[in-house]
C-alpha cells in the first residue's frame, strides 16, 4: 500500500474550505471567532480574497430584510412571483431572519456598508418589500485580511479535483498546484464546498464558476436538487459580455413597439424568462432585431443605472466598471444609437442538495453560496440571482452563517479521518492523465464545443424533449473527448482547464437530465411540449444521485401542508 507522503504534499486540518470567495471567507472568520482552537484551511485555485469568487467582480449589491420589513408579505410575494410554489418556505424565512445579522458581521469586520444619510439601509420605491445595501469591491481583500488575522490558513493556486471518502463520509480532498503541478492531499474532519456554481465560462462576472465542488461531490455520492433551474440568461448588447440589469424595461422591436408591456409581469423587478421568449417571438415573426433605448433604461431601471449602483462613491468599483465597460465599448460592443440586444447566457448550476444547516447528503461535507443556492430549495423554480437582485451575495454570506454551528460541532466530535492511500493513488493517476497525451484536442476547443450546446436559447430557454435529447447527445460527445482525447500539452494551467472541462461537462449532463425529467413548464423551466404548469404531478423537487456510474432520478413532494403560502391552483388546466 503506497504511503501518502510518497504520493504528494500532505496537509491536515480540522475544517477544509474549498473556495476563497465570500462564503468561504465568512465561514472561516466565524469559525475562528467562536472556536479559535479549530484549525481552518482555505484552498483557492486563484487567490483567496483578491481574485476568488464573484463578490469582487459585480454590482456589489446585497438584499436585506430590515426591522420594518414584513417577512410574511415578502414570503407570499416571493413564493408566488419568483419561486412558483417550489420554495422551501421554512429555509426562506430562516434566510430572511438572518440578513441583518449578516450586515452587522460585515460592518464589524471593517466592510463599509453603504447606508442612507440617516443610517438606514437603502429602500427603493420600486422594491417596497425589502431593503438593499451596497459595498465597494475590495470586500474580499478585507475579509481575507480579517481571516488571516484570526489565524485562518490559506493556500492559493491549488485546483481541488476530487473528494476523499471513507464509506459515506468525506475525509478530505486531492488536487494540484497550478504553478508547478505538485499533487496535494488534504486530510480533514469536515469539508466545506464554497467553490461556486457552474457557469460554463461564458460571461465575464461568472467566468470563475466551473462546477468544481458540485461535480466532485456528485462523483463522491452526494445528491443534487433543482438542477433543471440552471438556465439563467440576462440581456446584453451584441458584442458585450456584461449584463444589462433591468434592460427588459428598455427594449423595442424593429417597428418601435415597446416590449415590456407585452412580456413583463406586473410584479417583475428583474428579468423573467417571459421577455426572452417574447424576444424570440418578435424576431421569428419578422419584427427583429430587438434594440435597446438608453434613456428608457435610465428612466425605468430601479436597481441598475438610475438606481442603487451609482448612489454612493465606491472607488474600487468605479475603477473596475470603468475599465471593463471602456474596453468592451472600444473593441466589442454594438455602438449604434439603439444597439441590438440579445439573450446573454449565464447559467448558474447551483444544485448541491443541503439541509437548513448547509449539510450535504454526504457526512462531513457542507455546501455554501453559489454551490447550493438552488439545491437548498429556498429559491424555488428559478436560477438566481434572477428576480431578486443582491440575493446571490446575500445567500453566500447567510449560508456561511447558517453552517457555522453544525460545522464546528462536527469538527469537535468527529472521529479522526482515515485516508485510503489506494484512493489517493487512483485519483492521482486519473488527474494527471491529460499530461501524458502527446497530441489531442485542446481543452479550450472542447469547452467551446460544450458552450455551443448550452448558450443557444433553443436549448436553454425554449426546451422540448427532442432538443434536450439532442443536447445530451452533444454534451456526451464532448464528455467522451474530455476522457479520451483532450491534452494538457504539458502545461499545468491547461491541466486545470482539463479538470474544469470534465466538471462543466458533468454539470451540463446533469442539467439536461433534470430538464428532461420535469414534464411541465414552471418558472424558468419552459417546455414547449408541456407548456402548462402541473401542480398535481410536479409540485415536487427533482433529486439526482450517481448510482453505479449512472444518474438515478427521484422526486420529493413539496411539504406544502406545513407551509404558510399555498398554491392557488392545484391542477393545471391544459
Amino acid at each position: 500500500m503506497p504511503d501518502l507522503t510518497n504520493l504528494g504534499e500532505v496537509f491536515q486540518t480540522d475544517v477544509l474550505i474549498l473556495g476563497g470567495g465570500l462564503a468561504g471567507l465568512i465561514v472561516a472568520c466565524r469559525i475562528k471567532e467562536t472556536n479559535g482552537d479549530t484549525d481552518v484551511l482555505v484552498v483557492e485555485k486563484s487567490t483567496a480574497g483578491s481574485a476568488g469568487g464573484k463578490a469582487n467582480k459585480g454590482a456589489g449589491v446585497m438584499w436585506v430584510m430590515d426591522e420594518t420589513d414584513d417577512v410574511d408579505a415578502f414570503r407570499e410575494y416571493y413564493c408566488k412571483v419568483h419561486g412558483h410554489d417550489l420554495c422551501d418556505q421554512e429555509l426562506l424565512e430562516k434566510l430572511c431572519g438572518s440578513t441583518l445579522e449578516m450586515v452587522r458581521h460585515l460592518e464589524r469586520w471593517g466592510i463599509d456598508i453603504k447606508r442612507e444619510a440617516d443610517g438606514r439601509l437603502a429602500r427603493l420605491e420600486a422594491l417596497p418589500l425589502w431593503s438593499l445595501c451596497a459595498y465597494d469591491l475590495d470586500i474580499l481583500n478585507k475579509l481575507k485580511a480579517r481571516a488571516v488575522q484570526l489565524g485562518v490558513k490559506t493556500l492559493d493556486k491549488t485546483q481541488s479535483v476530487e473528494l476523499l471518502t471513507e464509506a459515506n463520509r468525506v475525509v478530505g480532498a486531492v488536487g494540484f498546484d497550478l504553478i508547478d503541478g505538485t499533487y496535494r492531499i488534504f486530510k480533514s474532519k469536515a469539508v466545506v464546498l464554497a467553490t461556486g456554481s457552474c457557469n460554463w465560462m461564458v460571461s465575464n462576472m461568472w467566468f470563475s464558476g466551473r462546477g468544481d465542488g458540485i461535480a466532485a461531490a456528485y462523483r463522491a455520492g452526494a445528491e443534487l436538487r433543482n438542477a433543471e433551474f440552471s438556465n439563467f440568461y440576462n440581456l446584453g448588447v451584441r458584442g458585450s459580455m456584461e449584463a444589462l440589469v433591468g434592460g427588459q424595461f428598455a427594449l423595442y422591436n424593429s417597428e418601435g413597439e415597446y416590449l415590456a408591456a407585452k412580456y413583463c409581469g406586473d410584479s417583475e423587478v428583474d428579468i423573467d424568462i417571459g421577455i426572452l421568449l417574447g424576444m424570440e417571438k418578435e424576431v421569428m415573426e419578422g419584427r427583429g432585431p430587438i434594440v435597446f433605448e438608453e434613456s428608457e433604461f435610465f428612466a425605468n431601471n430601479a436597481i441598475g443605472a438610475s438606481g442603487l449602483l451609482f448612489r454612493w462613491k465606491r472607488p474600487v468599483a468605479d475603477a473596475f466598471w470603468h475599465r471593463l465597460m471602456e474596453k468592451q465599448a472600444k473593441y466589442n460592443s454594438d455602438t449604434a444609437w439603439r444597439p441590438e440586444v440579445i439573450p446573454m447566457f449565464i447559467g448558474e448550476f447551483a444544485a448541491m442538495k443541503t439541509d437548513h444547516d448547509m449539510r450535504t447528503t454526504l457526512e462531513g461535507a457542507w455546501a455554501l453560496g453559489d454551490t447550493n443556492r438552488t439545491g437548498s430549495g429556498w429559491s424555488g423554480a428559478r436560477p438566481h440571482p434572477s428576480g431578486l437582485r443582491g440575493s446571490g451575495l446575500t445567500w453566500a454570506a447567510v449560508s456561511a452563517l447558517l453552517s457555522e454551528k453544525s460545522l464546528v460541532q462536527y469538527a469537535k466530535e468527529a472521529a479522526e479521518p482515515k485516508i485510503d492511500p489506494e484512493q489517493v493513488s487512483a485519483f492521482k493517476e486519473q488527474i494527471y492523465t491529460p499530461m501524458k497525451r502527446e497530441g489531442g484536442l485542446s481543452p479550450r476547443d472542447a469547452i467551446r464545443r460544450l458552450q455551443e450546446v448550452l448558450t443557444p436559447p433553443r436549448f436553454g430557454v425554449r426546451k422540448s424533449k427532442e432538443r434536450i435529447e439532442e443536447a445530451l447527445v452533444r454534451v456526451r460527445e464532448v464528455w467522451h473527448q474530455a476522457e479520451t482525447e483532450v491534452t494538457a500539452a504539458k502545461d499545468w494551467h491547461m491541466l486545470g482547464l482539463c479538470s474544469d472541462l470534465r466538471n462543466m461537462t458533468q454539470c451540463a449532463d446533469l442539467y439536461y437530465t433534470a430538464c428532461l425529467a420535469r414534464t411541465e413548464s414552471r418558472g424558468w423551466h419552459y417546455r414547449e411540449d408541456f407548456p402548462a404548469r402541473d401542480d398535481e404531478k410536479w409540485l415536487r423537487w427533482i433529486d439526482l444521485k450517481q448510482n453505479d456510474g449512472k444518474t438515478a432520478i427521484s422526486t420529493h413532494r413539496i411539504p406544502i401542508e406545513r407551509y404558510k403560502t399555498k398554491p392557488e391552483v392545484v391542477t393545471a388546466v391544459r
